[in-house]
């Protein structure tokens, strides 16, 4: 028994263009080595994109504030408690520096924490660093 091949019918659109409009399409396909149906399809996907890009622009300019409103928010945040360390610093500093000793042991401690937060950061920038870079690549 032979098996019939099953169509498939592609929707279409049809238009009408001036002259002018049908000759400018023809030279462009022409340059580009398309057909004249490419180019349209291409005018028309181009255009259905840039449709949905002006209709998402006040849903992407809304989520931009957010993030703008929320990183402002946390570096607020990282000021104050910036400001407070360095009070304890200075604190720790002026009544650890009386002594010799104790100044020595404050500047050991510091060097040891100021290497330790170096590394733990750069231990957890690294993925994020990677994601950027992806992000940046799309």
């Amino acid at each position: 028994m032979v098996e019939s091949k099953k169509r498939t019918f592609n929707p279409k659109v049809e238009t009408k263009l001036t002259r002018q409009d049908f000759k400018r399409v023809d030279d462009l396909a022409t340059v580009e080595g398309k057909t004249k149906s490419e180019v349209v399809r291409e005018a028309v996907l181009f255009y259905l994109a840039h449709k949905d890009e002006k209709r998402n622009e006040p849903r992407d300019r809304l989520i931009a504030e957010s993030i703008d409103g929320m990183a402002n928010r946390l570096c607020a945040m990282l000021a104050r408690q910036g400001r407070q360390v360095g009070t304890i610093h200075e604190l720790l500093y002026l009544e650890m520096s009386a002594t010799k000793e104790g100044k020595a042991s404050f500047e050991a401690a510091a060097a040891t924490a100021n290497q330790k937060h170096a590394r733990s950061v750069t231990r957890e920038e690294r993925p994020v660093i990677e994601e950027m870079k992806k992000r940046l690549k799309e």
